[in-house]
C-alpha cells in the first residue's frame, strides 16, 4: 500500500468511526494531518533515546505551531477588552462572562482547549455588587454548563482562592450541585487568609464530587515572581505565559544507562539524561519561537496578555518507583519505594539529583532561562511505569503514612508534582478528618492535595477528572468529552479503579502523629 493509500485509509476510519462525535472526528483529521509534516529530526543520541524510550514526546509535533500551556492575563484582557475580538471590557456580570466564554474559544494549547480559565473568583468579583444570591447562582449555573457543552475537555482547568469571596463560594456551591468532568478546578489555600469554614465548604466538595484539588498557595506562589496558574493536570506554570512544551523522562527506561548502582545513576545518567531532555526541549522550542511565529502573530502576544519572557518549559519524569525498586533488587534489598523508608530515601536522592541538573542548564527562549521540573502525572497507555514520583497503584498506604512519604518530594518540584490519596466512603461520617488531611499535608510540605472517594461517579484519572457513566457510555457509543477515551484507557490500562481506598480513622489524628 503506498503512502497516499494509508493516509486514505486513516482518514475514511476517523471519518466513520461510531464512536467520535462530529467535532472530535474534525479533531482527528487535524491531529493526522499534523503528523504528516516532513520530520525535523533530533540529533543522533536524541533519536535514540526517543526509541529507546528513555524520553517520551507526550504526542507533540516535532514542529509545534502553538505553545502547550497557555495562561492569558485574563484580568487584563477584562480591564483593556480586545481589539481582535472586536469586544468592550465588560461592565456587567453578563458582560464578564460572555467576555470570558468568547476569549476562552480563541486560547490555544495541545488540546485545542484553554487549559486554564483564570482565577475565576478574582475576576468575577467586581461584577457581582447588586446582584443577589439567586440571580448569581442562576448566572454561575449557566456559565459552568456552558463550559462543560462548549469547551468539552477535562483538561480545561479553572482556579479560585485563597481569599474568601460571594463568586468562590457560589463557584463551590455550582460545581458539587452540577459535578461534571469540565472544568477541572483547583482552590488555593492558604492559611491565615482562607477562612476555616470555606476550606470545609472545599473539603464537602471533594467528599460530593472528588473535585477540587487544593493547592498550598503559599509554597507555590513563592517561586513565581508574577502570579501562577494551576492548570491541566496539576502543572503550576506563570501567569500572562505558559509553557512552550513538556517532555518526559521515563525513569524506569532510564535504569538500562546504569550500572545498577546508586552512585553510578546519581554521577552519571542523571547528567546524561538531564543532557538530552534539554537538547530535544531546545529543538523543539526554536522551531516554535523562530519558526512557527505564534509570538509574532497571535492577538494574545500583540494584545499583551501572554509574553514570551514569561514562557518555560517543563522537565517531566515518571517512573520515579520502578526505578528505586530496581537499584534496590541491585542492592539486594527488599525494600519498596512508598512503603520502606530507605527505598523512598533513595528516591529523593534521585530526584534531588534531577533538581540539581535542571537549575543549572539554560533553555532558550524561557523565563529566567530556566525549565521547570515536573513531576509528570502519567498518561492513559502507561503500562509498566507509576506516573511521576507516586507510589504504585493498588500499594499506596493508609493516609496518613501515603502523605508522610510523598510529602518530602515536593519541594523538589516548581512545575507541578501530584499524588491522589484514595479514600473510603466512610470518609462522610468523618469529614473534619479530611480538613486535617489538607492542612496537616500541607504542614507537612505537600504542594498540592488530591483525594478519590473511590464510590463517586467522577473519577480522578491523572489530574483530570471523567464519569464513570461516561465510560460505560463511551464503549458502546459516541460521547462528547475528548477526555472520555483516556479515562476508559486508563481505566483498562493503568487500572485507575484500582487504588487503595483507604479509610481514616478518629484514632489517626495527625496532630498527634505528625509531630
Amino acid at each position: 500500500m503506498s503512502q497516499i493509500e494509508e493516509l486514505q485509509q486513516a482518514v475514511l476510519g476517523h471519518i466513520t468511526n461510531p464512536n467520535l462525535t462530529l467535532p472530535q472526528k474534525q479533531l482527528a483529521l487535524a491531529q493526522l494531518a499534523e503528523s504528516l509534516l516532513p520530520r525535523n529530526p533530533y540529533g543522533e543520541e536524541v533519536e535514540q533515546a526517543f526509541e529507546r524510550g528513555i524520553l517520551h514526546d507526550m504526542f507533540e509535533s516535532q514542529s509545534p505551531f502553538k505553545p502547550r500551556y497557555v495562561l492569558p492575563d485574563y484580568a487584563r484582557a477584562m480591564t483593556q477588552g480586545s481589539e481582535f475580538l472586536e469586544m468592550a471590557p465588560p461592565q456587567d456580570l453578563d458582560e464578564a462572562l460572555n467576555f470570558l466564554s468568547i476569549l476562552y474559544l480563541n486560547v490555544p494549547s495541545v488540546t485545542g482547549y484553554p487549559v486554564f480559565l483564570g482565577h475565576l473568583d478574582q475576576l468575577l468579583e467586581p461584577y457581582v455588587e447588586g446582584v443577589n444570591d439567586a440571580d448569581l447562582e442562576k448566572a454561575l449555573t449557566l456559565f459552568w454548563q456552558r463550559l462543560d457543552r462548549t469547551l468539552p475537555d477535562s483538561f480545561v482547568h479553572a482556579n479560585l482562592g485563597p481569599e474568601d469571596s460571594r463568586v468562590g463560594r457560589m463557584i463551590l456551591k455550582v460545581d458539587a450541585k452540577l459535578a461534571q468532568s469540565v472544568p477541572n478546578l483547583t482552590f488555593r489555600y492558604q492559611q491565615g487568609v482562607t477562612p476555616d469554614d470555606l476550606l470545609r465548604r472545599v473539603t464537602d466538595n471533594i467528599i460530593a464530587c472528588n473535585k477540587p484539588h487544593v493547592a498550598n498557595h503559599e509554597a507555590i506562589d513563592a517561586e513565581f515572581d508574577k502570579g501562577y496558574g494551576v492548570v491541566s493536570c496539576y502543572n503550576a506554570l506563570p501567569l500572562g505565559g505558559g509553557s512552550h512544551t513538556l517532555l518526559r523522562l521515563n525513569l524506569l527506561r532510564s535504569y538500562e544507562l546504569c550500572d545498577g548502582s546508586e552512585q553510578d545513576y546519581i554521577d552519571n545518567v542523571v547528567p546524561r539524561c538531564s543532557e538530552l531532555m534539554a537538547s530535544a526541549m531546545t529543538h523543539r522550542i526554536r522551531f516554535l519561537v523562530v519558526e512557527s511565529g505564534f509570538f509574532d502573530h497571535h492577538f494574545l502576544c500583540k494584545e499583551g496578555l501572554v509574553s514570551l519572557d514569561r514562557f518555560t518549559a517543563m522537565f517531566g519524569i515518571y517512573g520515579l518507583a520502578e526505578l528505586v525498586n530496581l537499584l534496590m533488587d541491585a542492592k539486594g534489598l527488599p525494600g519498596r519505594f512508598g512503603l520502606d523508608r530507605e527505598a523512598t530515601a533513595l528516591g529523593e536522592r534521585i530526584v534531588a539529583a534531577y533538581r540539581r541538573q535542571v537549575d543549572h542548564l539554560e533553555m532558550i527562549h524561557c523565563e529566567g532561562g530556566l525549565m521547570r521540573l515536573h513531576s509528570q502525572s502519567g498518561i492513559s497507555c502507561d503500562k509498566e511505569e507509576t506516573a511521576g514520583t507516586r507510589i504504585p497503584v493498588g500499594s499506596e498506604p493508609d493516609p496518613l503514612s501515603h502523605i508522610l512519604a510523598c510529602a518530602p518530594m515536593h519541594q523538589y518540584f516548581d512545575g507541578g508534582i501530584s499524588d491522589i490519596f484514595g479514600l473510603d466512603p466512610t470518609i462522610r461520617h468523618n469529614p473534619g478528618a479530611l480538613e486535617r488531611l489538607v492542612s496537616g499535608g500541607f504542614g507537612m510540605g505537600l504542594k498540592m492535595f488530591t483525594a478519590n472517594l473511590s464510590d463517586n461517579d467522577l473519577v480522578r484519572v491523572t489530574g483530570y477528572m471523567v464519569k464513570r457513566s461516561d465510560i460505560d457510555k463511551f464503549r458502546h457509543q459516541a460521547e462528547r468529552h475528548n477526555s472520555t477515551c483516556l479515562g476508559a484507557e486508563a481505566v483498562d490500562v493503568v487500572k485507575i479503579l484500582e487504588r487503595q481506598a483507604r479509610v481514616v480513622s478518629q484514632e489517626q489524628h495527625p496532630v498527634s502523629l505528625w509531630k
